[in-house]
């Protein structure tokens, strides 16, 4: 009998041990799309199928990118974007998240502002840029608020959104405990809706790079805006287009920071995802 019930055989070998493709997919996709788009964009750019007259391939763009990091143009025109984008970020941001807060905890708060919300969001930013240019002037203040417009405005709407869509229960317990105000922002709703605001800011970044852009496109004569804009005047695309490949390395190095740090201040929301 013994001879016919034999035990089972055990592996060394974990039957769920992941495989180098299962335990690296994400890193090799993430590395190997923008380097399979640079190939094609080589390729079509040195075959003729597009112009390289307009679409220099990345390779001459690399190297003009090189001669201008030899001059330092193209270090110090980046550093003004750089600020001039974090700066724009931390205005538009911080109060477009406490006025969203303020505006979801507190109904007659939002009674009374949500209108004007509803008629200065959807106006497009460029269209207020005569205005503040008169209310301020023209300075590095302008440039700062017209930044600042996108984001604050997907802030407010995102915070009081997330606020209003948390369970009323968790609030009326905190004020039955006589929660103070400053603890009813801080230590109840904000841990609550910190995913849709750590997700809202992600989109504000976008915003606040492409209100950079612009406002260096129109008025300034420094950054990485005023390098794009200035180059295709004078129909040198290369730096142009070296301008362009820099601007949007800058959005992705922010993009991954910003991943991270979510990463970081939410662990709970990465453990629920992977469940």
């Amino acid at each position: 009998m013994s001879d016919l019930i034999s035990a089972p055989k055990t592996s060394d070998k974990p039957k769920d041990s992941p495989t180098f493709w299962r335990k690296y997919q994400g890193m090799i996709s993430s590395i190997g799309s923008p380097i399979l788009l640079l190939i094609l964009w080589e390729i079509g750019a040195r075959t003729g199928f597009l112009d390289a007259r307009i679409l220099p391939p990345p390779t001459a763009v690399a190297v003009t990118i090189w001669d201008m990091i030899e001059n330092e143009q193209l270090l110090q025109q980046t550093g003004v974007t750089a600020l001039r984008f974090l700066v724009g970020m931390i205005v538009g941001t911080v109060p477009g998240i406490m006025l969203g807060l303020t505006m979801g905890l507190f109904r007659p708060v939002r009674v009374a502002l949500n209108p004007l919300v509803a008629i200065l969001y959807p106006v497009p930013r460029i269209a207020l840029f005569p205005l503040v240019l008169i209310l301020v002037g023209l300075n590095e203040t302008s440039n700062i608020i017209m930044i600042a417009i996108g984001p604050f405005f997907t802030m407010l709407i995102t915070a009081m959104g997330a606020v209003i869509n948390v369970e009323p229960i968790y609030r009326d317990v905190a004020r039955n405990f006589g929660v103070k105000p400053r603890q009813l922002y801080f230590t109840v709703t904000l841990p609550a809706v910190l995913p849709a605001i750590m997700s809202g800011v992600l989109v504000s970044l976008g915003l606040a790079l492409l209100g950079t852009v612009a406002v260096e496109f129109l008025v300034s004569t420094k950054g990485l805006g005023y390098v794009i804009w200035n180059s295709w005047q004078v129909l040198s695309l290369k730096q142009s287009m070296a301008g362009l490949v820099v601007a949007a390395i800058l959005g992705a190095a922010t993009y991954i920071a910003m991943d991270w740090l979510e990463r970081w201040i939410i662990p709970w929301q990465r453990t629920v995802t992977k469940r």
